[in-house]
């Protein structure tokens, strides 16, 4: 039987961040629940990984402060329902290899005010987003160690996802609203992981920069620094996080560059219950701790996600 692991990753393989990429905005939680740098691998050990994710965006944020967009184009909300379909692969006892393919789920009104006259405005889909492989590498002397790990990890953003999706007016939409962001991205960083007397804890650093645009979008750099423990209470396990990203402007004259970036910071507690050897389910809840946002953008108060692990 393989061994379940005892704490969580710092990051999923997408990390993007609660917050509108742009006016209207994209959103993944960066919540971190991948377990696959937190314990010694097993050479041809499978995981695989079905999260949910819930995110309403429905408060216009300038700067640090909560405030109303009465402006030419009025954000209303963005309320986005997403998958995450993950699988990775121990190579050897140093390498393990994930793939994770999204699926956004989003729904997102804003008020077009046209001469006078409010247009609503509304697009509802559910499409492939932008798939990532990432390769972990460990770098401690002694991988077969359960006392901890630390290595570094890097990977590649496809641009698999649309950025065509229009509503049923036939009006497209804006490039940060799209389930993918055109560009593919390079994605590096390291992570560690240790134990205390019952807890565990890893962190991680992770940046995400952009080497491509398509039709003169440019999404952002980011970069997030996690840091989290899990403490064992009888049959299940607390988990608690700290979450900080850093998100650059988008560039390109598709791009909302006004409007889009800012500074993060989230606690993120939450619980996992171990379901045998094998396998677990979790659940985390987000919650800001500071947002400043450039420009004006839609922001969250919170957001959820719950997630089922095997392993084979």
């Amino acid at each position: 039987m393989k061994r379940i692991a005892q704490t969580t990753l710092a990051l999923p393989l997408l990390m993007l961040p609660i917050l509108a990429a742009a006016g209207c905005g994209s959103a993944f939680c960066t919540i971190n629940t991948d377990w696959n740098a937190q314990t010694p691998w097993q050479n041809n050990a499978t995981q695989l990984d079905w999260r949910m994710e819930a995110i309403h965006q429905n408060q216009v944020r300038s700067g640090t402060r909560k405030s109303v967009d009465a402006g030419h184009h009025q954000e209303v909300e963005t309320y986005n329902r997403n998958g995450l379909l993950g699988l990775s692969h121990a190579f050897t006892s140093d390498l393990n290899v994930s793939v994770q393919v999204p699926v956004v789920s989003r729904d997102h009104r804003h008020i077009h005010h046209h001469h006078g006259v409010p247009l609503n405005d509304r697009w509802d889909f559910t499409r492939l987003g932008d798939v990532s492989v990432l390769a972990h590498v460990r770098l401690d002397a002694q991988p077969s160690s359960a006392s901890g790990m630390y290595g570094v990890m890097v990977g590649i953003k496809l641009p698999t996802g649309s950025i065509g999706v229009r509503n049923n007016d036939g009006d497209q939409a804006e490039r940060s609203l799209q389930p993918g962001s055109g560009s593919t991205d390079v994605i590096t960083g390291a992570y560690v992981s240790g134990n205390m007397k019952l807890a565990n804890w890893h962190a991680q650093l992770r940046w995400q920069h952009a080497v491509s645009e398509r039709q003169q979008y440019r999404p952002g750099d980011q970069l997030g620094l996690d840091a989290g423990v899990r403490y064992p209470l009888g049959p299940v396990h607390a988990l608690a996080q700290v979450n900080l990203l850093w998100r650059g402007r988008d560039k390109g004259g598709n791009a909302e560059p006004g409007d889009s970036g800012g500074r993060f910071m989230y606690v993120s507690p939450g619980v996992a219950l171990p379901l045998g050897k094998d396998a677990q389910i979790y659940g985390l809840i987000q919650l800001p701790l500071y947002q400043k946002v450039y420009g004006s953008q839609l922001t969250a108060d919170w957001a959820a996600t719950m997630d089922l692990t095997m392993r084979f």
